[in-house]
């Protein structure tokens, strides 16, 4: 994808997400706050983190990645292609590990979802990972599009309000890790290969 082209669809991501979301509503409330995408060059272009991507303007785009976090995630995770900022009304409550309760999460998110302690903690919180929450009640969630990253997102808000309302009742019932960890493997192995083939 070229620069271009990327940066129309991150004009175009607000419209994109307000259309998905209404597949979501029973799930909890997403908000993007801001998205780095990763051009084949490697170069990042983002979305700044101080205006409503619903009113963003060809000037607002960042060509020049000067944060320091999207570039350490994209060094660090050579597919990922997409870096979503969340505001999410589930996951900002949680606060602790999430252990692996859904099938879905475990295949999609990965076997747990860690919290980031500080900015430092945040690619440990995400090694092997698709999701993880941010103590400022934000959540951080990656993907190889922004297709990918907004149903990682979505699945974030579904399994923290899983996990927050199964408090109330005395906790979660834990997925096997071991299993959870063979879910995510297989998911990804069946996922990159289905991927080569419709190219």
């Amino acid at each position: 994808m070229t620069k271009t082209q990327t940066i129309q669809q991150l004009l175009n991501a607000a419209e994109y997400f307000e259309q998905q979301s209404a597949g979501y509503k029973s799930w909890g409330k997403v908000e993007v706050l801001q998205i780095a995408m990763r051009l084949d060059n490697n170069e990042i272009v983002s979305t700044p983190n101080n205006k409503s991507i619903s009113s963003l303007t060809t000037e607002d785009i960042i060509t020049e990645n000067t944060n320091a976090v999207f570039s350490k995630i994209f060094s660090k995770r050579k597919k990922v292609q997409v870096v979503l900022i969340t505001q999410q009304e589930f996951a900002s409550k949680v606060k602790e590990e999430i252990p692996p309760i859904l099938d879905d999460q475990a295949q999609l998110l990965g076997v747990t979802v860690r919290i980031a302690k500080n900015e430092d903690d945040i690619l440990h919180a995400l090694n092997g990972r698709f999701a993880a929450v941010l103590l400022d009640g934000k959540s951080i969630c990656l993907g190889n599009s922004i297709d990918d990253a907004y149903v990682a997102a979505q699945l974030l808000e579904k399994t923290s309000k899983a996990f927050v309302e199964a408090k109330y009742l005395g906790g979660a019932k834990s997925i096997n890790k071991i299993e959870a960890w063979l879910m995510q493997q297989f998911y990804q192995f069946k996922y990159s290969k289905e991927a080569r083939k419709n190219k």
